[in-house]
């Protein structure tokens, strides 16, 4: 049987360290910044807690503080690479703050996501980050009212008001866009989901106005948009109906999308990039060990995560005080591979 480690408390890593409980406790709870405790002792004391195993009594510390030290987090789809990063990044953010997370998918089902967001609410969540579906609009005007810390990731809600935290998305698609046209590509389509998601209306009109800008006239045919639901019977279509329509390059606006797409362009034959160029959003290791490496859009999950926590604590610290929501936009980058050099 493997040896148990035991676990330290927050008087042994004060003695380990030198320091006053209270210090530690300041690093634990967040507060290292504003206590101003360098950013040398801050490291020294959550790698200790990394390495010895600390735990905290959060019985004790929601009796004394009225918080449970958890969080819920609610992402769209688990099984995608994109969301199941996401939640690694913000459960690792979390424990940092001596946080716990409960999470679930919702798989883009809007009544999943309601009851989820009621079972959160019952077991005393002190915090939401939520990746919500498509038309959650009242429900999360009722969260709102209610006065529950919250935070939406990768998606936009227009006059809802709440803290977010979103890539540009219109940039990334313009830019993606224009790489292809600047690497000789006369007919670039795109392949995204309907745009009953803002994130994606976004790209899709970042993708248009990339083309007018360069002088060149959008063909409908040559922007496919597919319902969530029946995604993978729909991308094998939507590729041939681009390519009969003479498409050189194709973007795919999700690696779902993108890794069945590159799939049914192989098999019409079609080579990659000779035949068709090809940029994916949301890079994933499969892009880097396919046939042909595929160039990818990839979002910056760190920084979103860490800006997500942050924003998240700095809501719950001052639930009862009325402060504005922040509104975060990051920049992607692009990770140039064999199907756009």
């Amino acid at each position: 049987m493997a040896k148990i480690n035991k676990k330290i408390t927050s008087k042994d890593i004060a003695e380990e360290l030198g320091i006053s409980r209270s210090v530690v406790s300041f690093v634990l709870n967040g507060k290292n910044k504003e206590m101003r405790i360098s950013d040398e002792l801050t490291k020294k004391v959550l790698d200790l807690v990394e390495t010895r195993n600390y735990q905290t009594n959060h019985i004790a510390k929601s009796l004394k503080t009225g918080k449970t030290h958890t969080i819920g987090l609610i992402v769209a789809d688990i099984a995608n690479p994109f969301f199941s990063k996401i939640a690694s990044e913000i459960e690792k953010e979390v424990r940092k703050k001596g946080y716990s997370v409960f999470f679930c998918s919702s798989n883009e089902n809007k009544k999943n996501f309601s009851f989820q967001l009621e079972n959160f609410i019952n077991r005393q969540v002190d915090g939401l980050i939520l990746i919500p579906p498509i038309k959650s609009d009242k429900i999360l005007a009722l969260l709102a009212s209610q006065n529950i810390p919250f935070v939406i990731m990768d998606r936009v809600f227009e006059n809802l008001g709440a803290n977010s935290v979103n890539i540009n998305n219109h940039k990334a698609a313009y830019d993606a866009t224009t790489r292809l046209i600047n690497n000789g590509r006369k007919k670039v389509a795109l392949i995204n989901l309907n745009n009953e998601l803002i994130t994606m209306s976004n790209r899709t009109n970042g993708y248009l106005e990339a083309i007018a800008d360069n002088g060149m006239e959008a063909n409908p045919d040559l922007l496919q948009q597919l319902k969530y639901s029946n995604v993978a019977e729909h991308v094998n279509e939507a590729v041939n109906k681009v390519i009969s329509n003479n498409a050189d390059a194709i973007i795919f606006t999700t690696n779902k999308l993108g890794i069945q797409g590159v799939q049914a362009i192989s098999n019409m034959g079609k080579r990659i990039p000779e035949d068709i160029a090809v940029i994916s959003f949301d890079d994933t290791t499969a892009y880097d060990v396919a046939k042909t490496s595929i160039t990818a859009i990839k979002q910056p999950i760190e920084q979103m995560s860490k800006e997500a926590v942050r924003i998240l604590m700095k809501s719950i610290d001052k639930s009862d005080v009325e402060i504005a929501p922040e509104y975060v936009t990051l920049d992607v980058s692009f990770i140039i591979r064999e199907s756009c050099p």
